[in-house]
């Protein structure tokens, strides 16, 4: 677990000092996440999350709860710090190399098949039953973990695996009903979670 800078939490007053340590505890795995999406490199991702929450706590006397969750903040913080690490890397390739090589991005057709596949499989999960849509969106579209979903639906991690599993299989038999959709060419990376199962 990360560490927060001993000088700065003694320093903050008791109800801040409580106010870090709960953002901490909640959020950090979000903010983890964040930063683990966006460099792809594990040390460098915590080190980030660590540098957010001593920011953080720097800041908790400006800080005011005017939402209920303290996670708006910290993401700002966290696009701020992760502008700076960009910022200050040097290119490890010359401007003029980089004209020449091509771009290894989707063609604008395939993206625009993608949008619609994700239209259709999300437009598929809005006829599932309230509890099975929340799973799926919580998993796939929030890419939580199965025991913070837990949490948040008030059931078991195994509960919510079943949740996931019939709601992606639901899914997946009214996409393939559907004859000419992604049944026929298959399941891209972005909804790959409908071809293996959940």
């Amino acid at each position: 677990m990360m560490r927060i800078d001993r000088a700065i939490a003694d320093a903050a007053p008791a109800p801040a000092a409580k106010l870090a340590d709960t953002m901490f505890r909640e959020h950090q795995p979000a903010i983890l996440r964040f930063f683990r999406r966006r460099v792809r490199d594990e040390f460098t991702a915590e080190s980030l999350t660590s540098d957010v929450f001593c920011r953080a706590v720097a800041a908790l006397p400006r800080y005011r709860p005017l939402r209920g969750s303290a996670l708006p903040w910290l993401y700002t913080i966290a696009a701020h710090r992760l502008c700076d690490h960009y910022r200050t890397r040097r290119p490890s390739v010359s401007l003029d190399a980089l004209g020449s090589v091509a771009d290894p991005g989707s063609s604008p057709d395939a993206v625009v098949e993608l949008r619609e596949l994700v239209r259709m499989v999300w437009s598929a999960a809005e006829q599932l039953p309230a509890s099975q849509r929340e799973a799926l969106w919580l998993r796939f579209g929030e890419d939580r973990e199965y025991p913070e979903i837990a949490r948040r639906l008030g059931r078991s991690v195994e509960a919510v695996k079943l949740l996931v599993h019939r709601g992606a299989k639901t899914v997946r038999r009214r996409l393939q009903a559907g004859g000419d959709g992604p049944a026929a060419a298959g399941f891209p990376k972005g909804v790959g979670w409908l071809a293996t199962g959940a």
